[in-house]
């Protein structure tokens, strides 16, 4: 670590994460309204010196977009993070013993505090990047009210890095693949009415007999699925959480639903994970003689698959400013939670990797992030910035 980063570094100023971290929890901004939070992280940006812009493709939930310019033909390393949080109420924020407490303080607009940080230095400091600094702050992020629109629309902007770090969902380790996450719905129906057990007719299917029958072909998949493991991520999966149907005890119901999550591996797709969910409609009908069941079924995506090379330079990067920093090693792994990497990845045709502040906290009934974790993510990103971008005289 040479002179120049060690001012950097030294320059970090945890006062000012605090603030910007509360005065951003401050502000409600559940998935799909998030106006209010983006323009104070915009308004913040602007008056850092970066050039900010805000783009309203989804009205309530804009993106910020703002640039630490540095010399033309540079690399440009993008910092990125969502606004959104879950609707979840919580209590009051406030500071107390080295922990920033509220909601979204964890997940993760401490975050974005730590991207606001590492610029305002590197800003301050007057280092000259051989290349720009992005940071890209958007909405719909969190399940099941955003499935990735606010990053997806940047992208289709054409606003990406060369390189990206996603400043959440990994601290001690950094994942170079991932599994795929969708919500898949069966709907199982016969035509007619509900009707009384005594006056049913015995040639009439009934809904929640076939919904049985799927829950069997289902776990059976999951079985299969799980005895396979995966290079890095482990087993794909099914998971049910959800059984309904009929209204009363003693009427035969015309329809039965099941809703979960299906994750796929780095080397599948939607696509092939909705093949196979068909295939499995399609013998649950077969098995109903009468011919009036109808099985239907929906996968909604919420975020791809990924796989990383593990000598990708941003991976290389990322694990010797951690080591520098904090002494430890940062083993690659695989993970099964989803969020924004696979956009920039398979959309934006970029590497980016997943690194943020320490913390389980996140999407809990009390939700807090170390403020110590959040000065050591800004110094990383400093430390990123300046040897991805490169510094010119």
């Amino acid at each position: 670590m040479n002179a120049v980063e060690k001012a950097l570094l030294a320059a970090v100023d945890a006062e000012r994460i605090k603030k910007l971290t509360l005065d951003l929890v401050a502000i409600l901004s559940p998935t799909g309204q998030s106006r209010q939070a983006a323009e104070a992280y915009a308004r913040y940006l602007r008056g850092i010196g970066l050039d900010v812009e805000v783009f309203s493709d989804f009205a309530e939930s804009p993106s910020v977009v703002a640039r630490l310019k540095g010399a033309s033909g540079g690399k440009t390393l993008q910092l990125a993070g969502h606004i959104d949080t879950i609707p979840i109420a919580h209590g009051t924020p406030y500071y107390a013993d080295g922990l920033i407490y509220g909601r979204g303080a964890a997940d993760m607009k401490g975050g974005l505090a730590a991207m606001a940080e590492a610029a305002h230095v590197l800003h301050e400091g007057g280092v000259r990047l051989g290349g720009d600094v992005l940071l890209t702050a958007f909405g719909l992020h969190e399940a099941p009210a955003g499935h990735g629109e606010g990053l997806s629309a940047l992208v289709k902007r054409g606003i990406v890095g060369d390189a990206a770090i996603v400043c959440e969902g990994a601290a001690r380790d950094l994942p170079i693949a991932g599994k795929g996450m969708g919500i898949f719905e069966f709907t199982v129906t016969r035509p007619g009415e509900s009707v009384h057990e005594l006056q049913a007719s015995p040639e009439t299917a009934h809904p929640i007999v076939f919904a049985a029958r799927l829950v069997a072909r289902l776990q059976e998949k999951a079985a299969e699925l799980a005895r396979a493991p995966l290079p890095d991520v482990g087993p794909e999966s099914i998971f049910l959480g959800i059984i309904q149907s009929g209204d009363f005890y003693n009427r035969v119901p015309i329809s039965a639903r099941l809703v979960g999550t299906r994750r796929h591996g780095p080397d599948k797709s939607f696509a092939d994970t909705r093949q196979e969910l068909e295939a499995i409609a399609r013998a649950v009908e077969a098995e109903d003689p009468t011919g009036q069941i109808v099985v239907r079924v929906s996968l909604m995506p919420v975020r791809e698959s990924f796989r990383l090379h593990a000598d990708e330079p941003i991976v290389k990067l990322v694990q010797s400013a951690y080591e520098e920093l904090t002494g430890l090693p940062l083993p690659l792994v695989g993970i099964s939670m989803v969020a924004d990497a696979p956009i920039l990845i398979r959309e934006g045709h970029i590497p980016a990797v997943y690194h943020g502040p320490w913390s389980d906290r996140a999407h809990s009934d009390v939700e807090y992030i170390a403020l110590d974790e959040l000065v050591r993510a800004a110094r990383l990103y400093i430390l990123c910035a300046l040897r991805f971008c490169g510094q010119t005289e």
